[in-house]
């Protein structure tokens, strides 16, 4: 009884955290990411991990710009809900930090991660130097 109650607790997704995946745009196929959401009380720590962005779609250093819009990846609204760039310098996931390694960043939303679960998407694009182009979009849940 104790064995399962373990795999029942360990299989349960928890409450306090997301892990979206991130689909990449056409520009940037092929590419993988991630958002992981943390529930901070009244606010929202999401750490973006996405590999495979092109350095012909950015320039060095890495800038990338996330926005959490209402709706889905395929239809939101037109103006991001919360615009997250406290951080756009994205940093190396490794110690080696070679092109085309993993990058991470983090920020912090100030919405509680219950609201997101409503009907948000996590949207990841180029800096506004780089055109501003959409390549990675993933909907929270």
């Amino acid at each position: 009884m104790a064995a399962c109650l373990a795999w029942s607790c360990a299989t349960t997704p928890r409450q306090d955290t997301a892990d979206i995946a991130l689909t990449a745009a056409s520009i940037n196929a092929g590419a993988t990411g991630r958002a992981i959401l943390v529930a901070l009380g009244q606010r929202t720590q999401v750490t973006i991990v996405v590999s495979g962005v092109p350095p012909e779609l950015v320039s060095r250093p890495v800038h990338l710009y996330t926005s959490l819009t209402g709706g889905t990846c395929a239809i939101r609204s037109s103006r991001p809900s919360y615009v997250l760039v406290d951080r756009v310098l994205a940093q190396p996931a490794s110690s080696a930090g070679a092109v085309g390694d993993a990058l991470t960043m983090t920020n912090v939303a100030p919405v509680p991660l219950e609201t997101l679960r409503s009907s948000y998407a996590v949207r990841v694009a180029t800096s506004p130097a780089d055109g501003d182009r959409e390549i990675f979009c993933g909907e929270i849940q």
